[in-house]
């Protein structure tokens, strides 16, 4: 390690780090392809231009973080707690949440065209102020007084 905490280039070389502290470190255009990470302190680090393709995020907490500007593409969420999360100008198409729970959510100026409601509890459930509850008991009334 040379001064200033950067790492000098380490090509074809295993490097193992156990047990050291390495606070305000910086590590630019270096290839952690395969590597893992484990017990490890992110706290308040930066990523920025990186490739994290095919990446596993296991057992991490992550409170108050932010994506910005992200291709999340085929991503799975999977067990996550995302409460009082806020996604804003994403592109969220062909996604399917499967047994989330989306109590109190707001969605606002969303394009919900073509989206399919399947099996799903929908107690006080609002469109534009429209409890969809009781507009669907409406219609299978209708459609059992037309039989």
């Amino acid at each position: 390690m040379t001064e200033n905490n950067i790492f000098e280039s380490a090509i074809d070389k295993k490097v193992e780090l156990t047990y050291d502290s390495l606070p305000n470190s910086s590590f630019e255009d270096v290839n952690f392809e395969n590597a893992k990470f484990s017990n490890v302190n992110l706290k308040d680090a930066d990523f920025d231009d990186g490739n994290m393709d095919h990446t596993k995020f296991n057992n991490i907490s992550m409170s108050d973080g932010r994506f910005t500007d992200m291709y999340m593409v085929g991503t799975k969420f999977l067990g996550v707690n995302l409460s009082n999360s806020r996604f804003g100008c994403s592109i969220m198409n062909n996604v399917e949440f499967k047994n989330p729970d989306l109590k109190n959510s707001q969605f606002i100026h969303c394009d919900l065209s073509n989206v399919e409601i399947t099996d799903c509890k929908i107690d006080g459930l609002k469109i534009n102020g429209v409890d969809i509850s009781k507009l669907l008991e409406q219609h299978e009334k209708s459609l059992e007084e037309q039989h």
